[in-house]
């Protein structure tokens, strides 16, 4: 079998590469900027975004080197180096656009950057390295479904999907339920008792998720995800003994074998990375896309608003503002077209959200009379939604 062919670290490369390469797929004007419309690059860097048709033929070249090193795991399984040029080549691309950086792509660029520390006698520290990722990334996801925000509107909206899950919609408390589900699925990742009976409970979770989103005919690009998250779960639930020389400590609760505790510093930074920055999250200190909010309904979202018939008539600001307009043709929401143009939320942040909104008021005939609205939330106090206005004319270059 291809998974007995590898440790199992090595495994959760292999699936990593597999379901970025997917995701990728099922996103490709994310990745390939000539095949977009009129969506603009937002590199980490400057003030002002690039549009699609004057963005460099290097960028082509660049997730071209992507999908060539994401086949090296399955050509060259165990080559350390592999992991390691992934990571690298897989954050370049998402500092040239911080649209690549969803929530999956950041879960398999730590994976790959924790692969590059892993011990090569001590399969013990490196499985325990990434149970604790992935166990992460299970407690925030589920400790910040419990809001109003998700178990009365998210919650709520994925019942409606099937006549027999409609009426659980009606009922919070049922939302809230499933918010504490997810996070134990933490501690049964990394109890050793109940490892092999959550991985089972974890299938059938990802499972169900796939299914709401099929009938949806929304978000597809995580489909990929949820399968290889399960898949991980279901090859990191192994008790079978492993080498190293920390298999005889690893038998008790919420185990952190001595060798763990010896990593290298960068391998405990990514541990922080998946614990400790989703808290900073909650204070709006850490980007959402990047603290495990997953479906919680909680992101800052983006407006641009424009007076009617002040929009430029150029082909490009013409062909976006009739497709996803509303209000009489006077506001466009940013993750309407993301999501339809990158088949991927915006990456919603302040800087972000300033770039966006720099660009489209090149287009406003009359900036005086355009503005960026940016709506923020609490998650546990819905009253105390703010909508921040900026003008255009503020929108200066940082």
């Amino acid at each position: 079998m291809i998974f007995k062919q590898r440790s199992i670290s090595g495994n959760i490369v292999f699936i990593a590469a597999l379901g970025l390469l997917a995701g990728i797929v099922l996103s490709w004007p994310l990745w390939n900027v000539a095949a977009r419309c009129c969506f603009p690059t937002l590199p980490l860097w400057g003030g002002s975004p690039q549009a699609p048709h004057l963005s460099h033929w290097s960028e082509s070249a660049w997730v071209t080197g992507l999908a060539l090193l994401l086949i090296g795991p399955f050509v060259f399984p165990g080559k350390k180096i592999l992991p390691g040029l992934l990571a690298v080549w897989l954050a370049w691309l998402c500092l040239l656009d911080l649209n690549r950086l969803q929530p999956w792509v950041w879960m398999y660029l730590l994976i790959f950057a924790a692969a590059i520390w892993e011990k090569k006698d001590d399969e013990a520290s490196n499985t325990s390295l990434m149970r604790w990722l992935l166990a992460g990334i299970y407690f925030w996801s589920g400790i910040n479904k419990l809001t109003p925000y998700f178990a009365n509107d998210t919650f709520a909206w994925f019942c409606e999907t099937f006549e027999l899950t409609r009426s659980l919609g009606h009922h919070p408390i049922f939302g809230y339920a499933l918010g504490l589900l997810e996070a134990s699925f933490a501690a049964g990742l990394l109890w050793d008792k109940t490892r092999p009976y959550f991985r089972w409970l974890v299938l059938g979770f990802h499972c169900l998720v796939v299914v709401f989103l099929l009938k949806q005919h929304w978000n597809w690009v995580v489909i990929p995800w949820n399968l290889a998250m399960a898949s991980m779960v279901w090859v990191l639930s192994s008790n079978a003994p492993v080498s190293g020389t920390t298999a005889n400590v690893s038998r008790r609760f919420l185990p952190i074998p001595r060798s763990l505790r010896e990593a290298p510093k960068a391998a405990w930074l990514i541990l922080l990375l998946v614990w400790l920055a989703p808290a900073l999250g909650l204070f709006r200190c850490w980007p959402h896309a990047l603290s495990w909010q997953l479906y919680s309904n909680t992101q800052p979202e983006a407006t641009f608003f424009a007076e009617p018939g002040k929009v430029n008539a150029t082909a490009e600001s013409f062909w976006v503002w009739e497709k996803y307009a509303y209000d009489d043709g006077t506001k466009l929401f940013f993750d309407d077209w993301a999501n339809d143009e990158l088949k991927v939320p915006m990456f919603a942040t302040r800087h972000t959200f300033r770039q966006l909104g720099r660009y489209l008021c090149r287009c406003a005939s009359e900036p005086e009379q355009a503005s960026l609205f940016i709506l923020h939330v609490r998650p546990w106090h819905p009253s105390a939604e703010k909508m921040e206005e900026i003008p255009c004319r503020q929108l200066k270059p940082n």
